[in-house]
C-alpha cells in the first residue's frame, strides 16, 4: 500500500509521546484479532511523517489495553446516560470519539495544548457535538467551554503521570466541583514502573513522569467527593488473552510480584 506522508509533525516531550499511543492502536489494528479495531489510528500514521520505529518498545499491547478498558467504561457510561458530555484530557491524536460514535444528544470535547491542538485540526474538525479545546489542562479558564448540568465522563489516558501529584488533586477539586455528578477514569504508573522507563522515555522524546502511585489508597484522598467504583491491573485484563502467547505468558509471570502486577493500573471514580 502507497503511504501519503503529507503531515510532518515536529513536537517536544510530553507532547511527543501522543504519537507513542497512537502507534500502538495502529499496530494492533494490523493483527489478525486485533482488540481495538482502531481503523482510524492506522489511517492517522499511515499520513504522518515522523520516524515511528524510534518508539517501538513501549509495551504497545498494553497501551491497547489501557484503551479498550477505558473505551468500555465510557460507552457504559453513554448508553446508561441521557445528554451526556465526555472529556477526554491529554486527547493528543486519541481516536476515541470515532471508536465510540457517541449518541447524537451527547457533547464531546477533547482538550490538549494548542500546539496539539493544531496538529490534531490536520485530522479531525470542531462540529456540532464536538469540539476542541486548545489548553494545557492545568490552565484556569479552558473547563468553561464545557457545559456543567449534564452528566459527564472524563478520560485522562497516559495523562496525569506527566503531572505533580498537587496538579492532580487540583485538577481533580476542579473538576468536582464544576460538574455535578459523573464519572473519570484514568490511569496511575507506580515507582517501579516509573523508575524502569525513565531513562528510556526521556531519552526518545525528553518527557518525564512525575506522579508515582504505589498505593491506591492515597489517590482516594485527593479528594473526598470522589468514591472509587473499580480498580484494574492492567495484566489482570481480560484481554491479555487475546496477546500471543509470549506475552500471556510473561504478563502471568509478572502479576506474581506485587511491583510488576501495579506497574499500571486502572481506576474509575465517581462522582
Amino acid at each position: 500500500m502507497e503511504l501519503n506522508k503529507t503531515h510532518k509533525i515536529h513536537l517536544e516531550k510530553e507532547k511527543e509521546t501522543l504519537l507513542i499511543t497512537l502507534l500502538a492502536k495502529a499496530l494492533d489494528n494490523q493483527q489478525k484479532d486485533p482488540i481495538l479495531n482502531d481503523k482510524k489510528a492506522e489511517e492517522l500514521v499511515n499520513m504522518i511523517d515522523y520516524d515511528f520505529e524510534k518508539l517501538n518498545g513501549f509495551g504497545n499491547n498494553i497501551m491497547v489495553i489501557r484503551a479498550k478498558q477505558l473505551d468500555i467504561w465510557l460507552s457504559e457510561f453513554v448508553d446508561s446516560h441521557q445528554n451526556t458530555t465526555v472529556l477526554n484530557l491529554g486527547c493528543g491524536l486519541d481516536t476515541r470519539v470515532s471508536r465510540i460514535n457517541p449518541q447524537e444528544n451527547s457533547s464531546w470535547f477533547d482538550v490538549d495544548y494548542p500546539e496539539v491542538i493544531e496538529v490534531r485540526k490536520f485530522f479531525y474538525s470542531n462540529q456540532n457535538g464536538y469540539e476542541m479545546i486548545p489548553s494545557s489542562v492545568t490552565e484556569l479558564d479552558w473547563l468553561e467551554k464545557v457545559p456543567r448540568n449534564n452528566p459527564v465522563m472524563i478520560i485522562a489516558e497516559g495523562l496525569l503521570e506527566y503531572l505533580t501529584e498537587d496538579e492532580v488533586k487540583t485538577l481533580l477539586n476542579r473538576i468536582t466541583g464544576y460538574f455535578s455528578h459523573g464519572q473519570i477514569a484514568f490511569d496511575v504508573m507506580n515507582s517501579f514502573a516509573i523508575n524502569s522507563g525513565k531513562e528510556s522515555l526521556k531519552e526518545t522524546t525528553g518527557a518525564e513522569h512525575k506522579w508515582m502511585v504505589d498505593d491506591i489508597l492515597e489517590v482516594d484522598k485527593l479528594n473526598p467527593k470522589l468514591k472509587r467504583v473499580a480498580s484494574l491491573s492492567i495484566f489482570k485484563s481480560k484481554y491479555i488473552h487475546k496477546l500471543p502467547l509470549k506475552n500471556r505468558l510473561i504478563y502471568a509471570a509478572m502479576c506474581l510480584f506485587p511491583s510488576f502486577r501495579n506497574m499500571l493500573r486502572l481506576l474509575l471514580y465517581k462522582f
